[in-house]
């Protein structure tokens, strides 16, 4: 066990290796060298909680886990990219993306006690906003796709991403919410 795990972070970040992938819009991605066992994780995840469901065959178990999987890794990138686009609305873009097996981490240099509150506000509100659109988006889109992988996909695209933005307003430690409900506060009580 090490002090990132209270944070759903598999790997001790002080310890792992490092790998850079470039900049992508200003930001730093970096990705952990254990990135590669988040889709495995997710998976096995998916398929422990889908044996509550005894109606299902082993096949319907294993495409369930499959579209859940690919629609967490893409909700993921959602995510993050509405984390950037947002901080570069609010004119301070996070520095780093560092991307883990289980979670993304913004990283931001420097002093962040005198930024803004609506700078933070701005910034953290950009990956639940962004999946609560993406989630909106491909229920509207539901209706026209023929039954199949990207139906099945798109179901999987809707709850996940639904998850992720609605989860994201959640004052949970490490959780986007901390900062926005921190941030609201703060502006309520300056005025």
């Amino acid at each position: 066990m090490h002090k990132y795990n209270k944070f759903f972070i598999f790997e001790n970040l002080d310890k792992v290796r490092k790998i850079s992938l470039g900049k992508f819009w200003g930001v730093d991605i970096v990705i952990t060298s254990l990135v590669w066992l988040g889709p495995f994780l997710f998976f096995a995840l998916h398929f422990v909680v889908n044996l509550l469901n005894l109606g299902l065959s082993l096949e319907q178990r294993l495409s369930q886990s499959l579209y859940f999987t690919i629609a967490v890794e893409i909700t993921t990138m959602i995510h993050a990219l509405g984390h950037i686009i947002s901080g570069k609305i609010v004119k301070s873009p996070m520095d780093e993306l560092l991307i883990t097996a289980l979670r993304d981490v913004n990283r931001y240099h420097g002093d962040q006690s005198q930024i803004k509150n609506t700078t933070h506000l701005g910034r953290a509100l950009g990956g639940p906003v962004m999946n609560i659109i993406v989630g909106v988006v491909c229920i509207f889109l539901a209706s026209s796709i023929p039954t199949g992988f990207w139906s099945n996909l798109n179901a999987s695209m809707i709850s996940v991403n639904l998850f992720f933005g609605i989860g994201g307003f959640l004052p949970i430690p490490s959780v986007d919410g901390v900062v926005i409900w921190r941030e609201i506060k703060n502006l309520i009580s300056k005025k």
